[in-house]
């Protein structure tokens, strides 16, 4: 079969305009993909969520990873979750290799560089049982580590939305815990975040608590999950 010049010359112009759309459209993807990036999104859509926390933000207690209440909030409403929870950390206190596994596991304050990083739609701010101790001996401390926590995330983060899950108690809530607890829900509103109560009314129950006395389990973490779910869809 003779193929003319003309009739060769016509498809190898139509060869290189299929070329370069394929090329225009892997091109307009890679813009796409960086721009979410930039932008703070997950690349699929999902808002990034970043939690901040302690032993029970990192899931101690769950039977698995996805029974946590970080990720039980996140499934349910569409998140894709970062959780830089660390056992043993507080708004003031750090931990080390028996609280978090690590050699350093920094205060609240000392994560806020590592959420800012992960540019997020997101940042939830849970805990303050660790501080219990702290603020019962210098609660003029405590409490400047909590307004320091959200004015660094709101400075970095001003279009983020920033929800404060308060402390919790396995037990009854004594009357400074409940001071933190105020103290908490007053810098959270101060940068206009969401603040969520875990003490007012207690969302743990004695039956909730595992033998360690200190974590709950899988019950317990669907709790949490419930009354944070809640106040996020009263706001």
């Amino acid at each position: 079969m003779i193929v003319s010049r003309r009739t060769a010359g016509t498809a190898r112009r139509w060869l290189w305009l299929a070329l370069f759309g394929l090329l225009a459209i892997a091109a307009a993807m890679v813009w796409y993909l960086a721009l979410a990036q930039r932008s703070g999104g997950s690349g699929t859509g999902e808002p990034i969520a970043v939690f901040l926390g302690d032993s029970y933000t990192q899931g101690t207690g769950a039977t698995s990873p996805d029974q946590r209440w970080t990720s039980l909030v996140s499934a349910e409403r569409g998140w894709s979750e970062v959780n830089l929870g660390r056992g043993g950390t507080g708004y003031l206190t750090a931990a080390g290799v028996e609280g978090c596994g690590r050699e350093i596991c920094p205060n609240y304050v000392g994560m806020v560089a590592e959420a800012v990083d992960v540019k997020p739609d997101v940042v939830v701010v849970a805990g303050g049982q660790n501080d219990f101790s702290a603020f019962r001996d210098d609660s003029t401390t405590v409490v400047a580590q909590v307004d320091a926590t959200f004015e660094a995330l709101r400075e970095a983060l001003p279009r983020a939305r920033i929800v404060a899950v308060g402390p919790s108690s396995p037990g009854e809530a004594g009357e400074s815990a409940l001071a933190l607890d105020a103290e908490v829900r007053r810098a959270a509103e101060a940068v206009d975040a969401l603040y969520v109560s875990l003490l007012q009314p207690p969302v743990i129950t004695e039956s909730m608590v595992r033998p360690d006395g200190a974590h709950v389990g899988d019950a317990g973490h669907a709790a949490i999950a419930e009354r944070v779910l809640d106040a996020l869809a009263a706001s």
